[in-house]
């Protein structure tokens, strides 16, 4: 993997991450499987919020997408942009409003 290609992979994986945990768009199906649950699996909700756990899940995703197209235009294009979301995304945040 080129370097180029592992940085927009760390940057994919850290946008799905955050659609997953925090973004709006999946506000919904988020808050149904936390409600969902049973209140013995809080552990499990947790485990569906938390940056860090999601990102062992999206960072997978990546992996397996990188390991079953290598670098081929589909996974550049496709990580890059989910990267250049990320980036906007974070940029977008730290301007005066």
């Amino acid at each position: 993997m080129e370097l180029i290609t592992l940085a927009l992979a760390a940057l994919a994986t850290a946008r799905l991450t955050r659609l997953a945990t925090r973004d709006v768009v999946f506000s919904r199906v988020r808050d149904r499987l936390i409600v969902a649950l049973p209140a013995r699996l809080d552990p499990v909700a947790y485990l569906i919020t938390c940056d860090w756990c999601v990102s062992v899940y999206a960072g997978s995703a990546v992996a397996g997408a990188w390991y079953a197209w290598g670098d081929t235009r589909t996974f550049t294009a496709v990580a890059g942009a989910l990267a250049f979301s990320h980036i906007t995304g974070w940029l977008a945040t730290r301007e005066e409003r």
